[in-house]
């Protein structure tokens, strides 16, 4: 299956989305205080929260790339390879830019392709530990997002989401599990709402696109 990508900048530019709410900005306006909570501990540079997010940074970097700068990412992209990337049967692009014109709003998703047989947007999460089924749910929303707007913009049918979940804090913890989830509309919808909130929050002290 081969499309026309567009880098993220480019879907804004051309689909003229430059006011459209990505999911990170939408959530972040709708929760205004949890968000400066988390601005807070990431301008510490010794917080648990900082150290966790930058090792994940430099983990998705290497996934995104193929390549790793160091003993513990070589490790994460060779244990991903061996127990995640053997079933990933297509890779149609990654870290791609996607807009909405029908919900108005953008993102860049991690990857897009067939997975075990199906069209799927997939996320990599790196994370201390391992994640259990419900606690990798708060992804499902921004895949959503991204398998939604995949499918208006390329005609695409993809109906699965998948969390890669890379989990471990040295070499010798890394494991990896995967969480695999039909793309329902119950799913679908919890997205569209939050966007729609956005939008109803946004109009309310500015005049932006209807």
């Amino acid at each position: 299956m081969m499309y026309e990508y567009l880098t993220f900048p480019a879907a804004v530019k051309k689909y003229a989305a430059k006011e459209f709410p990505s999911p990170t900005k939408g959530w972040s306006y709708l929760n205004i205080q949890q968000k400066a909570i988390f601005d807070a501990q990431m301008r510490d540079k010794n917080s648990a929260v900082y150290k966790a997010v930058m090792k994940g940074r430099f983990a998705h970097k290497a996934l995104e790339d193929g390549e790793a700068k160091d003993k513990f990412n070589q490790t994460i992209l060779e244990t991903f390879d061996r127990d995640i990337g053997i079933d990933i049967d297509e890779t149609w692009a990654k870290e791609m830019g996607l807009v909405s014109i029908t919900h108005k709003y953008k993102g860049k998703f991690d990857g897009v392709g067939v997975f075990r047989g199906r069209q799927t947007v997939w996320d990599y999460k790196k994370t201390n530990k391992i994640k259990t089924p419900s606690g990798v749910k708060g992804y499902l929303k921004q895949c959503a997002a991204y398998a939604i707007a995949h499918n208006e913009m390329y005609g695409s049918e993809i109906d699965q989401i998948a969390i890669f979940n890379i989990g471990g804090k040295t070499v010798d913890e890394i494991s990896t599990r995967v969480f695999t989830f039909d793309l329902t509309e119950e799913i679908k919808q919890s997205w569209l709402d939050d966007v729609k909130s956005y939008w109803n929050e946004v109009q309310s002290y500015a005049t932006l696109p209807v």
